[in-house]
């Protein structure tokens, strides 16, 4: 059988949960998983044509024919990262159609980042993606930090939760239910150990955090979605480890802070960058205490990054 031409009625339409170098693993909506090749009518030069969440049209095989992925539909939304190439030629799409962007992070072991909580929400931002808060390891750390409880101020839901002991898994749970996830944040945050959590039977791997420096061990390998029979949907992806803005303008970033925009156009020059011009809306609400001072900090850090100094914590 010719890959290329398959009668309509032979080809099932599906998502993706797995996807390798040259094989992706498909889902159909009664929950029947088929291991397919991708059809030689679509071009893999540019690794980054498929990604887990994308929704795909499949020849589910026969005596003659192997599986086979026959096209990609139309993406509703996606998380990106540079690819291989340069560094704003390739796109990597690392989900596809998500509509949850999970910003976990843990309230100790390692210590809590308000900069690295700041630069996830506003890659959420940028795709336009919904965004939940998660701080995971609250028996080691009960207390709410304050910068936490200020972007909840701004807007962003969050819930607090313990995978070692179950505390906030159900509440987890409802605001994961009917959506598809993608679980983010710095290694060390236990992205997998609430993984192993949240979907019974699921062996994402988990690492341990470093003595050295107290950061964690980046273990997943291998995109992968996981669900469970309640409609609890997550996407567990190893790009997302070092996820960030890209291709994107600086004079673009500011909007991506909730809690600048009421002030955007207040300032006396349109080209303000908010660092040291004079009649800085932005830093003078800072100042009044209007905006705390660890926001304007993770601002500066993302556009010494775009700038090419560094990803910085």
């Amino acid at each position: 059988m010719n890959p290329d031409v398959f009668r309509s009625e032979d080809l099932r339409r599906g998502m993706l949960i797995e996807v390798q170098r040259r094989t992706a693993t498909v889902i159909d909506e009664s929950g029947v998983e088929t291991h397919c090749a991708y059809s030689p009518g679509i071009r893999l030069k540019e690794f980054s044509n498929f990604a887990v969440g994308d929704r795909v049209e499949y020849f589910p095989g026969n005596a003659s024919q192997e599986p086979l992925i026959t096209a990609i539909l139309p993406r509703v939304r996606k998380i990106s990262r540079p690819g291989p190439g340069e560094r704003h030629a390739r796109e990597l799409i690392l989900a596809a159609n998500v509509d949850l962007l999970v910003v976990t992070v843990a309230a100790a072991q390692p210590a809590f980042n308000p900069r690295f909580l700041d630069r996830y929400l506003a890659v959420a931002e940028r795709f336009d993606l919904e965004a939940l808060i998660c701080i995971n390891k609250v028996d080691l750390q009960p207390e709410l930090p304050p910068e936490a409880a200020y972007l909840e101020g701004v807007g962003y839901a969050r819930v607090s939760v313990s995978a070692e002991t179950g505390t906030g898994l159900e509440e987890l749970r409802a605001k994961l239910r009917g959506r598809l996830a993608v679980l983010s944040g710095p290694s060390g945050a236990g992205k997998s150990s609430l993984i192993r959590a949240l979907v019974p039977g699921s062996d994402p791997r988990v690492g341990e955090v470093r003595d050295s420096d107290g950061k964690g061990r980046h273990t997943t390998t291998t995109s992968h979605l996981y669900a469970t029979e309640d409609g609890v949907r997550i996407i567990d992806t190893p790009g997302l480890r070092e996820l960030g803005l890209w291709n994107v303008e600086a004079n673009e970033v500011a909007a991506l802070w909730r809690d600048f925009r009421p002030y955007l156009g207040r300032c006396r020059f349109t080209d303000c960058a908010h660092r040291t011009e004079p009649d800085c809306a932005i830093r003078a609400a800072v100042d009044a205490g209007a905006i705390p001072e660890f926001r304007l900090v993770s601002y500066y850090r993302v556009l010494e990054t775009l700038a090419g100094e560094g990803e910085r914590p």
